[in-house]
């Protein structure tokens, strides 16, 4: 009687293990009973095929998790063994990066694999969602710092890898990363990687301003370096003139030197004067008319000695008469009497272009004071021209 009902027990248990068997799996994927019960081989081949939308079963939307799951676990216990990589590069594209553990479970891979493709594939995901899960990338950012200045050290600069990492810097857009990527364009190793790091940079500068006023009047930035900050801000769409502006102002205050040889002065300091004396001019930044000021004899210096042109030189003084300010006057009127007084010795050194520059200025500006200088041009065996300019400013002179 016990060995019947013995029987009667193990086929119910039959009976019914079979029909369980048989109703799981129906309700199971294909794909996903071949990815648990394949090999590594299998797993890849299922992850190439796979296409996850919303109707997607919500066993089988797990696969890439689960795959990287499985190589997280493996691999540092039996190495990369064949397969594993391409396990993982077939399971990279698939995560879906909604929260911090699934950015996670990516940058685990991208240290477990130190492989171009790998790497290269992950970077690029992030960047695809980066701009609205910022908060979820910030922690890897000093690791994403090595790694390109590791590639930089080794010559890899132009891998697929170094430049996707400086693309994802540009989408991070923190200032952590600007001297990284100043200092990438700045030493030029590679074509392709400069010019991904000026586009990384475009979205950066536009929200450094007090950092850069600071880091372009460093005695440790090179005039070559501030230069190209200069160049690199004013080529800027998204940055405001105000900002180019004080920049500008900046950076002009950093190349008024005392030296004893003024020849001395470098061309990238020239350039850079120059440059910045545009943009306050075309900008009308009236607030630097007091470092306009004290760069004018400086300037005059250098275009004695032939450092800067003719044009150049009335640009300057163009400069001052655009800012319009007290300053202004004061420089100009200074310079007036000093023209006059070398005429009065002698008329060698006399420049037409450049005295009527100067006059013109003054009498455009209007300020009485320059009545006593202008009024002895008249006095002075200046040509008519000169003479006739000094009356009109003159005229001009408001009292």
């Amino acid at each position: 009687m016990v060995k019947v009902v013995s029987k009667i027990l193990i086929t119910t248990t039959l009976i019914f293990t079979f029909f369980a068997n048989n109703l799981f799996s129906e309700n199971v994927s294909e794909d996903y009973v071949k990815f648990v019960t394949g090999s590594v081989s299998d797993k890849t081949a299922v992850l190439l095929h796979l296409s996850i939308t919303e109707e997607t079963d919500s066993l089988v939307a797990t696969l890439p998790e689960k795959a990287l799951d499985f190589v997280a676990e493996n691999v540092p216990v039996i190495g990369n063994v064949e397969g594993m990589k391409e396990l993982t590069a077939a399971a990279i594209p698939l995560v879906k990066l909604d929260e911090q553990d699934d950015f996670d479970l990516l940058w685990n891979m991208f240290k477990l694999f130190p492989d171009d493709i790998i790497r290269t594939a992950i970077l690029s995901s992030f960047s695809e969602v980066v701009q609205n899960n910022r908060q979820f990338v910030y922690c890897y950012l000093p690791d994403i710092h090595t790694f390109i200045a590791e590639n930089i050290a080794s010559a890899s600069y132009s891998s697929p890898a170094c430049l996707q990492a400086v693309k994802l810097l540009g989408k991070i857009a923190d200032l952590t990363s600007f001297e990284l990527l100043f200092r990438i364009v700045y030493q030029n190793h590679d074509v392709h990687l400069t010019e991904t790091a000026v586009k990384a940079l475009e979205g950066i500068l536009p929200i450094s301003q007090a950092y850069l006023s600071k880091f372009i009047t460093k005695e440790s930035v090179s005039i070559a370096e501030k230069n190209l900050l200069f160049s690199l801000i004013q080529e800027n769409k998204n940055i405001p003139s105000f900002f180019k502006a004080d920049i500008a102002e900046n950076a002009l205050s950093t190349t008024i030197i005392t030296v004893e040889d003024v020849s001395k002065i470098s061309s990238s300091a020239i350039e850079l004067q120059l440059a910045t004396i545009k943009e306050i001019k075309d900008l009308s930044w009236t607030r630097a008319s007091s470092t306009v000021a004290k760069f004018f004899p400086l300037a005059q210096k250098e275009f004695e000695v032939g450092l800067i042109t003719e044009s150049d030189f009335l640009e300057i003084i163009s400069c001052l008469q655009t800012l319009a300010t007290t300053h202004s006057v004061a420089v100009l009127l200074d310079y007036l009497g000093t023209l006059n007084s070398l005429m009065a010795v002698s008329s060698e050194t006399f420049n037409e272009s450049v005295i009527l520059t100067v006059i013109n200025a003054l009498g455009a500006l209007g300020d009485k004071s320059s009545f006593d200088n202008l009024l002895y041009v008249t006095y002075l065996p200046y040509p008519e021209t000169v003479v006739t300019a000094a009356r009109n400013a003159l005229a001009g002179l408001k009292w």
